[in-house]
């Protein structure tokens, strides 16, 4: 009895996720971008599972995500680095070596913000030291590109070789 619920639970899930197809993708992408705990990876498997266009759902989990990743860049920047160690309970120490580390990468060190937890830390310090947003959106939106692009090429190759 308990396995039929559960059973009737997936597919309403499975219902809701197909009702919002490239809709659901972008707003779950775009909280996973920014400071809500949600794994857009997970979420785009799914999303392919059910028989979207792969190219349409890395795109639009791309634009989520980066606009979430913006939002944290501009909390950065209403933010001063005092708060961004109570907020992330940084230790001085680490504040320095995210200074050091955006200091010599700049913009750059956006390309790895996708990272869980330390990729929503470094779009924060990057608004909070005021780098260019547009070239961090920039190079944000190329890392995550990429991630979302090894994802689908994965899952479309093992769906294709599991016949």
């Amino acid at each position: 009895m308990a396995f039929n619920s559960f059973v009737v639970s997936m597919d309403s899930i499975v219902a809701f996720f197909s009702e919002y197809g490239y809709w659901g993708m972008g707003v779950l992408a775009f909280l996973s971008g920014s400071v809500v705990p949600i794994t857009s990876e997970v979420l785009l498997v799914l999303f392919l599972s059910l028989g979207l266009n792969a190219v349409a759902l890395t795109l639009v989990a791309t634009l989520g995500n980066t606009l979430g990743g913006v939002t944290c860049y501009f909390v950065g920047m209403l933010a001063n680095k005092d708060r961004v160690v109570k907020m992330f309970k940084m230790t001085p120490r680490r504040m320095q070596r995210a200074d050091k580390i955006i200091q010599k990468y700049g913009y750059w060190a956006a390309l790895i913000s996708f990272v869980p937890i330390l990729g929503e830390t470094l779009l924060v310090l990057l608004g909070v030291m005021r780098v260019s947003w547009w070239k961090v959106a920039v190079v944000m939106a190329l890392g995550k590109l990429i991630r979302y692009g090894f994802i689908t090429i994965s899952y479309t190759g093992v769906m294709q070789a599991m016949g």
